[in-house]
């Protein structure tokens, strides 16, 4: 798989302090999450640039005492996030960490950097090199189909 990306379940924490099991997924410089892998609907894509810190929660600061936990501030609102352990954590924080600084050094047109359309190139539906707008652009990752099965 790329080694620019990383994907898998994660646990979110509600507002309400409930944990809530999504699938989430890198998707160049956004983080992308989903109900479940199988599931089409975008619930949220956030903009890694746009991310403030990305860091690891340590179980002795958390009220609940968890491991796996990591966090992401996004307008004013923290993410905290629960992987099955604090290795795997980190693999996300790197990960997160490193998709930020490239988008923010990126010097390509913030939004349509790292919407990508997984496959070869040659597959790719651009027309004479012009980027769609709105929905279409979100391939998710091992779906080639539109919707029409």
């Amino acid at each position: 798989s790329d080694e620019n990306s990383i994907s898998g379940y994660l646990y979110k924490r509600t507002r309400d302090n409930r944990w809530q099991k999504r699938w989430f997924e890198t998707n160049g410089v956004y983080l992308t999450y989903y109900k479940s892998r199988k599931a089409e609907k975008l619930l949220a894509a956030l903009s890694l640039p746009q991310v403030g810190d990305i860091r690891l929660i340590s179980a002795a600061s958390d009220p609940e005492h968890l491991d796996g936990l990591f966090s992401l501030e996004l307008n004013n609102r923290v993410y905290v996030l629960r992987a099955k352990s604090n290795e795997e954590a980190a693999l996300w924080v790197n990960m997160l960490g490193k998709l930020r600084e490239d988008g923010i050094h990126a010097t390509t047109n913030p939004t349509t950097a790292g919407l990508t359309i997984h496959g070869s190139p040659e597959s790719s539906p651009s027309k004479g090199g012009a980027q769609q707008t709105g929905k279409s652009e979100w391939i998710k990752s091992g779906k080639s189909c539109f919707g029409c099965c």
